[in-house]
């Protein structure tokens, strides 16, 4: 029984690790990307287990994929940081919204053994929007999902609370001119 114990246990620890693989770290804007040649990102992470598959795909606000890769990974050696080369294929428009994705880890990817990140960006001016890491299925994989998931996180105010904030404008403003007119008589 306690053999069966052990064995459990040691079992248990050894998944554990198998599952957290790859580790998702920072992610900025390269000093190279722009509108028409790349979208690279400076990036790194952490796996236990040299990933099998890189990946990388390149969107436009209108839906466009503009460049992608796929290919087997040469890394090894437990991490890699440095810049992530995304090519852009279909040059775009000044002050165009790019969204670069890429990852590296399993094929196919999972959440356990595969790292992503996300950068959505003005081409021009290179003001980063919206930017995100993590385990695959994280971050979000185009432009139009990272502008949608961006814009989710802008809180709105309904027409009824801006018809009450109007109101109580008028009355507040009503209220200060009676006042001063009484106050000159």
């Amino acid at each position: 029984m306690l053999h069966r114990c052990l064995g459990a246990l040691a079992l248990a620890l050894v998944s554990g690790t198998i599952g957290a693989q790859s580790v998702s770290g920072p992610v900025t804007l390269a000093p190279v990307a722009d509108c028409v040649a790349r979208a690279d990102v400076q990036w790194s992470f952490t796996y236990t287990t040299a990933p099998v598959r890189e990946f990388g795909r390149i969107t436009n606000a209108g839906g466009v994929t503009i460049g992608s890769f796929e290919r087997a990974s040469p890394l090894t050696g437990g991490s890699f940081s440095g810049s992530w080369r995304q090519d852009i294929g279909l040059p775009q428009a000044p002050n165009s919204l790019i969204g670069t994705y890429g990852g590296a880890g399993d094929s196919p990817p999972t959440a356990t053994g595969t790292a992503e990140f996300f950068v959505l960006y003005n081409c021009t001016t290179r003001q980063v929007i919206y930017s995100c890491t993590g385990s695959y299925g994280t971050c979000p994989t185009t432009a139009l999902a990272a502008i949608a998931r961006n814009a989710e996180s802008i809180p709105a105010t309904s027409p009824a609370a801006l018809a009450a904030l109007l109101l109580g404008l008028l009355t507040t403003g009503a209220f200060l001119l009676r006042r001063r007119a009484l106050v000159r008589r």
